[in-house]
């Protein structure tokens, strides 16, 4: 049987920690957390706990990629890092817009995950079969062009109040992501298995971070 495995999604609105086996859930935390450092930690160990399990007991590791909350993505990789490190367990990734797009009631014509990016702009992709069609950032009522379909990510209901909104474009509201990606991870052993993933977030856009300027020598200084 396969062994446990640790997931987390901290880039989300909604952190959240699932410790599963083949696919199913052992046990699961999830909380809206402003800055994910301060309780991370905590609910790895409360999810382990409550499954029964240290980290040693562990066969895996894995979380979500982004795009979302910069400092959170980086926060739960680095964690995910370290434990990778520690431990020496297979480790991997899972874009974010691809485990929001496979909440996508079944028959969607378009199924496409989104995130909040800010400044009236959304990341949407759009997933059929576990392959992607390219992350693309969008303004909100550009969105209406993938009607009829299903949009899901935390905050898209409020598309769903812009004038001329198709109605044939559902809108759809998401829990707690880790427990989600759970059943996309590939079988322990695959190439999908790869660590240095958790050294690449996949951002919106460039992070937005002011250059230092040149030191400027004191008058007399060579």
């Amino acid at each position: 049987m396969a062994g446990p495995i640790l997931v987390l999604d901290s880039g989300s609105p909604l952190v959240s920690v699932v410790v599963g086996r083949a696919g199913a859930v052992l046990a699961a935390r999830s909380a809206e957390i402003a800055r994910s450092s301060a309780l991370l930690l905590a609910m790895v160990d409360a999810t382990l706990r409550e499954a029964g399990l240290t980290v040693a007991d562990l066969s895996g590791l894995a979380a979500l990629a982004g795009p979302g909350s910069f400092t959170g993505l980086r926060i739960g990789l680095a964690t995910m890092l370290g434990l990778h490190q520690a431990l020496g367990l297979p480790a991997t990734t899972l874009p974010t817009l691809r485990v929001l797009a496979s909440l996508a009631p079944a028959g969607s014509v378009h199924s496409l995950g989104a995130v909040d990016s800010l400044r009236g702009e959304w990341s949407v992709e759009e997933w059929t079969g576990g392959t992607g069609g390219g992350m693309e950032l969008l303004p909100g009522p550009d969105l209406a062009r993938f009607a009829p379909g299903s949009i899901v990510g935390f905050g898209v209901s409020r598309l769903g109040e812009l004038p001329g909104w198709p109605a044939s474009l559902r809108l759809v509201e998401p829990g707690p992501l880790a427990a989600a990606a759970l059943p996309l991870l590939p079988p322990l052993g695959d190439p999908g298995w790869d660590p240095a993933l958790l050294t690449a977030p996949i951002y919106a856009r460039p992070p937005a971070v002011t250059a230092p300027r040149p030191a400027v020598a004191l008058r007399g200084e060579r």
